[in-house]
């Protein structure tokens, strides 16, 4: 019986997941050296504002071109973090940052948010971990689509094809 509630599940975030549309991709450069090829979606038709609210769902895609340490995955979250966070917001981030995992390149990390389910943080698509806490969304795909994104550049090609 929980195997097959397991499935159902899946099944149902796997068909919520097919209603997203790819909004933009990008690449993370660090000087000239390429990162991360990334993708964003969610729902068409929506503005910026919209697709980040907890009732939106999204998906983006960070896709590696080379190894990159945990260390390195919480230095560059805290530099597009606010310095100030709630407790549970705070909370919930070192939950997640606890759950990162070193990458090689060719590694995929899915950052990924249904409604009333919260985020999920997948490597190569497995679940590392599940974050329920309210306006975590907001906070933490805000690093890369926020008002203070790590790459400006970035965020405008994840964000190309969202109304404006």
């Amino acid at each position: 019986m929980r195997i097959l509630c397991g499935f159902i599940l899946f099944a149902l975030s796997t068909v919520a997941s097919a209603n997203l549309t790819q909004v933009g991709e990008g690449t993370a450069r660090w000087g000239l050296f390429k990162i991360y090829d990334a993708a964003f979606f969610t729902e068409a038709d929506l503005t910026v504002q919209q697709a980040l609210a907890d009732n939106a769902p999204a998906r983006l895609e960070l896709c590696y071109a080379r190894a990159l340490s945990v260390e390195n995955f919480i230095e560059g979250a805290e530099q597009g973090l606010p310095q100030t966070l709630s407790v549970e917001l705070a909370q919930a981030v070192q939950r997640l940052h606890a759950a990162y995992q070193p990458v090689k390149q060719g590694d995929c990390y899915h950052l990924q948010y249904q409604p009333e389910q919260g985020t999920r943080l997948l490597l190569n698509g497995k679940t590392l971990v599940q974050i329920t806490t309210p306006g975590f969304k907001a906070l933490y795909f805000g690093i890369w689509l926020g008002a203070q994104p790590l790459s400006p550049a970035l965020k405008r090609d994840l964000l190309s094809g969202l109304k404006p």
